[in-house]
């Protein structure tokens, strides 16, 4: 789901996550990955009682990704315009 689906960046990325996944895998040296259940189990796990967010950032430097907490993300999402307040 996004959050703030009328952002520039969020617009531009819409249809890009196979090739954010690609950039990846290649960065970390993987031809293959593999999700099982315990994966998905596991990020449910990593922010205790809120499931995680992602923020995508078009910095200077590059594209910045980060897993944060959803709460966090619904603030930053309603900071830049994309949810009301």
């Amino acid at each position: 789901m996004e959050l703030n689906p009328n952002h520039k960046t969020v617009q531009t990325m819409h249809d890009q996550w196979h090739k954010l996944a690609l950039l990846l895998m290649i960065k970390f040296g993987e031809h293959s990955v593999m999700i099982t259940s315990e994966d998905l189990d596991s990020l449910c796990n990593l922010f205790p009682g809120d499931m995680p967010a992602i923020a995508i950032s078009d910095k200077a430097d590059g594209i910045h990704l980060d897993v944060i907490p959803l709460a966090e993300g619904q603030h930053l999402a309603r900071a830049e315009g994309g949810l009301p307040s």
